[in-house]
């Protein structure tokens, strides 16, 4: 019977059993694992995501590569923030021994990746589009949030994805009183969204504004959040909290702006996601979006498959 070897990390924290769950199954240099296979191996996980990690080859610039593929339990994800925290701490880390940079390949485009003192940096494909032909209501909000129907209005509503096939509905509220009624729900979220963008993977992203970075390079804002996803709430979400660094950049036009986002403290599983964005010399698009976390081993074993 064939096999294959795993890790799970959890990422975005040092500590063990706090941030986001990952399972990391390595296939070898002559593995066979087929898509529909890749696909039940993650609904036995049945984590947020489950990565497949193939061998390490020397890329045509001479850096280390490592391909990898992102499945949640009923779909592949063309890009996901904390499986690339999570693979880049691994491959760098433990693989590579303490390598300082790489390369993980993905069907959203390559990511290269640095590693320091236990801290993973990914340098983000990115394609952000902010959806503007059918806005969000608080009607929609509303249907699958009731505890937050006493709200007026919600600050803020809009619907980004970073890249095409992940959406977020960006709400932000108030108060962390607010954020803490905010709920898992039978009904998901039905954002009408733009033409062409209409695909994938739709999420609604809950934010609070702690603190605003300083002048005069206004670093260090600091961001309450949580992911809800119909009956799922994702203890750190890095490509909702790329999405939401990249708008707010836009937004208040933030030439270099970097941010701290906190994610999944209500579940008991706090993480400490790092986002900095740098916009073009126009301020007119993304220049670069750049992921930072950590990530600590919990397990390891064989997984055993048909």
């Amino acid at each position: 019977m064939p096999s294959l070897p795993f890790v799970t990390v959890d990422v975005f924290t040092t500590s063990r059993f706090a941030g986001n769950p990952l399972a990391i199954v390595r296939i070898p240099e002559d593995g066979q694992v087929s898509t529909e296979q890749m696909q039940i191996i993650a609904r036995e996980f049945n984590l947020s995501e489950t990565v497949f990690l193939h061998e390490a080859r020397r890329g045509d610039d001479g850096e280390t590569e490592w391909g990898f593929r992102i499945f949640m339990t009923s779909a592949e994800l063309p890009f996901a923030g904390h499986p690339t925290i999570g693979a880049a701490c691994y491959a760098l880390g433990t693989l590579a021994d303490n390598a300082r940079s790489g390369k993980l390949l993905c069907s959203a485009g390559p990511i290269g990746i640095q590693y320091s003192d236990g801290v993973a940096k990914a340098s983000i494909p990115h394609n952000v589009h902010i959806h503007t032909e059918s806005r969000f209501t608080a009607e929609q909000l509303y249907e699958p949030q009731p505890a937050l129907a006493h709200l007026k209005r919600p600050r803020a509503m809009t619907v980004v994805s970073p890249v095409r096939g992940m959406n977020f509905i960006m709400v932000e509220l108030d108060s962390l009183e607010d954020l803490a009624k905010v709920t898992t729900s039978g009904v998901k979220p039905r954002a009408k969204l733009d033409k062409g963008w209409d695909t994938g993977f739709v999420g609604s992203y809950f934010y609070v504004v702690m603190q605003v970075g300083q002048q005069p390079d206004m670093k260090g804002h600091q961001i309450r959040t949580r992911m809800i996803e119909g009956p799922l709430e994702d203890a750190a979400t890095g490509s909702a909290a790329c999405g939401l660094c990249a708008y707010l950049a836009m937004e208040g036009l933030l030439k270099d702006v970097s941010f701290l986002i906190t994610q999944g403290v209500e579940m008991g599983r706090k993480s400490e996601i790092g986002v900095a964005v740098t916009l073009t010399e126009d301020f007119g698009a993304i220049d670069k979006i750049e992921l930072s976390g950590s990530a600590v081993k919990v397990m390891e074993g064989t997984v055993h498959y048909d």
